[in-house]
Order: C-alpha cells, then sequence, then structure tokens
C-alpha cells in the first residue's frame, strides 16, 4: 500500500530539483510513498536529472512529461490521474522537506481520520518558523473554525489531503501560473469536516521561484489577483456552508480586489498604464466585486485585515475610478 503520493511540479528547476528529490528520498517511509514528477515542458537539464532518479527508483518515482506548459496548476491534475496513495502531498520544486515530514503528517492524518492534516514551515526568504493551523483549529470543523482557517491562510505544501476527500468534491487547480494554489485551498476548507496538525518545522519554503510582479508587469499582477478572486467565488458560494463562512471569504476577496486597485494607481504613478486602460479596469473590477461581495465592509474580518487607507480606495472607487485616480494625483 502506498500511504503517501507526492506530486513535484518541474518547470527549468535545474538548480533546485536534486536537494528537493534528496529530501524525499531521504523520508522514513519512503518505501510506502510514491513521488510523481512532472515535467512542464522544461528548456533546461531539469528533465535528464529526474530520469536519472526514475532508474534508480522505478518502484517509488513515477516521471511525467508533458507535450504542453500549462503551469503548476495544470502539472498537478495530470499527477493526479497517476496518484495511488491513501494521502497525497504537494512539493514545489525548489523547496525541501524534513525527513520525518511524511511519516508524522500521515500517522497524524490515520490517528484523527482527516480530510487533510498541516505541519509548520521555515520561511528561508524571510528567516521565520511558522505554524498556521493551532491545536484549538484542529479536530472536527465548525463553521467558525473554518473562517479562521480561510482568513489565517496557508499553502497546499506543508500538508497532506486524503486522496478520496479531493476526488469525492473534483477538487482541481485552476491552469494558472500564479496564485492557482489559492481557492484550492479554501474549497478544501470549505469541504473539510476534520483536519489535523502537526506543529514541528517540517517544511522548507524558498520562493526562489520568479514571481509575476505587480511593478514589472502590472497587468499580469492583476489578471492574477482578480482571477484568483472570481475562483474563490465560483468554488464556494454553492455549498451548504456558504454563509456560515462568507465573511471570512468575502474577506479574501475584498483582500484581492484591494490589491488590484493597488496595482491600479500604482501603474499610472509609474507611467506604466494608460489613465483610460486603468478606468476601464478599474470598473471591471467593480462589477465583479458587487457580484461577489455582498456583505458590506464591517466585518470583524475586514476591519482587522484591511487597512483603513485601502477601504478609502475601496470606498471611492464605488463612486468612480476618477474619484481614486484624483485622490492619487493630490497626493504627489
Amino acid at each position: 500500500m502506498i500511504k503517501v503520493s507526492v506530486i513535484i511540479p518541474v518547470y527549468n528547476a535545474e538548480l533546485t530539483i536534486k536537494e528537493c528529490i534528496d529530501s524525499l528520498i531521504g523520508q522514513t517511509i519512503f518505501k510506502e510513498m510514491e513521488l510523481i514528477v512532472v515535467d512542464d515542458c522544461s528548456t533546461d537539464q531539469s528533465p535528464i536529472i529526474v530520469m536519472d532518479y526514475e532508474k534508480k527508483y522505478p518502484d517509488n518515482i513515477v516521471f511525467i512529461c508533458l507535450d504542453k506548459n500549462g503551469g503548476p496548476g495544470y502539472a498537478r491534475n495530470v499527477a493526479m490521474e497517476y496518484a495511488s496513495g491513501e494521502y497525497v502531498g504537494f512539493v514545489d520544486s525548489d523547496d525541501a522537506v524534513y525527513p520525518t515530514m511524511y511519516e508524522k503528517l500521515y500517522d497524524e492524518a490515520i490517528r484523527v481520520n482527516a480530510d487533510f492534516v498541516d505541519s509548520g514551515f521555515y520561511d528561508q526568504k524571510n528567516d521565520k518558523a511558522i505554524v498556521f493551523v493551532s491545536d484549538e483549529l484542529a479536530g472536527e470543523l465548525t463553521d467558525k473554525k473554518r473562517s479562521s482557517l480561510i482568513v489565517v491562510g496557508g499553502y497546499i505544501c506543508t500538508k497532506v489531503f486524503n486522496k478520496d476527500f479531493i476526488d469525492r468534491g473534483n477538487i482541481k487547480f485552476r491552469n494558472e501560473y500564479v496564485l492557482e494554489d489559492m481557492d484550492y485551498m479554501i474549497e478544501c476548507i470549505a469541504r473539510a469536516e476534520r483536519i489535523g496538525t502537526v506543529k514541528e518545522m517540517m517544511y522548507v519554503y524558498r520562493d526562489s521561484r520568479s514571481s509575476l510582479s505587480k511593478t514589472a508587469e502590472p497587468l499580469k499582477y492583476i489578471h492574477n489577483q482578480s482571477s484568483a478572486m472570481k475562483a474563490i467565488f465560483d468554488r464556494t458560494h454553492l455549498l451548504s456552508n456558504y454563509e456560515g463562512i462568507k465573511n471570512a471569504i468575502e474577506f479574501v476577496m475584498l483582500y484581492l480586489y484591494s490589491n488590484v486597485l493597488n496595482a491600479c494607481t500604482n501603474a499610472i504613478y509609474l507611467g506604466q498604464l494608460d489613465r483610460n486602460i486603468v478606468i476601464h479596469i478599474m470598473l471591471s473590477m467593480r462589477v465583479l466585486k458587487n457580484a461577489v461581495i455582498t456583505g458590506g465592509y464591517d466585518s470583524e474580518f475586514i476591519r482587522k485585515g484591511i487597512k483603513e487607507v485601502d477601504l478609502e480606495v475601496i470606498r471611492l472607487n464605488d463612486e468612480s475610478p476618477e474619484a481614486v485616480i484624483s485622490r492619487l494625483e493630490r497626493s504627489v
């Protein structure tokens, strides 16, 4: 029996993939694991490196080469078709895991019959150790617990998910390159009945991938934020418990909406986008916001999680994009 299937999307990761796979081969339950590595049309030596590992460990490593580049979400969805483990984990190709990670997560999952189990991680970029799921949020979930988990956030890579739970809900990743896991994680939280936690540093998160910067590529940044916002609503609003978690979900969507408005004003300030294009974007975003956020701006999560200056911009855009731009122009 395969206890845990670990899925690793790879794209041009020749500098990091060896350390990543070595850390997985070093797992204390590696003989009861399978690694499903999906190459997303790399143009470097990544496929050759992974093929060498597959030859050495044919019983535990499955290597898939995609014929088109689809992003990490698409790669993970393909890999799920091959996964045979009782639980599934996801690892990024530039990260690494501690030797006992999957043994401890699996044991906790079996102990509490969890839909997913989370662990702590080390944020190497910011030199921080972080645990998202406390004891108070673990166990049998209520909508109050789910709401806190949605607001707190977290990463799919620090967890294992019950594969039957994922399959029953038909939970899949969007075919995007950035924030493709945000709405996935929120849907998992919204649907989960019971979760576990291992409050130890198990995952090394490096964030060394080149990101789409809102400063360098504002239109891509805006697309990523707005797409995630819509996807969160689409995944959750028809769930039977939506009303019980609505305030938390609307907080996350409003946070993404605020990011878009700030990116728009920043693009005008830096001369990256034409004023008329920005006005069109802000109008379109207002339509989306009005369609998915109906609870106003006074929930506890919004009051605590969104700065007053950002709420002011949101309210101004409710009047008109020109009001937001005029405020920017007065301040410079």
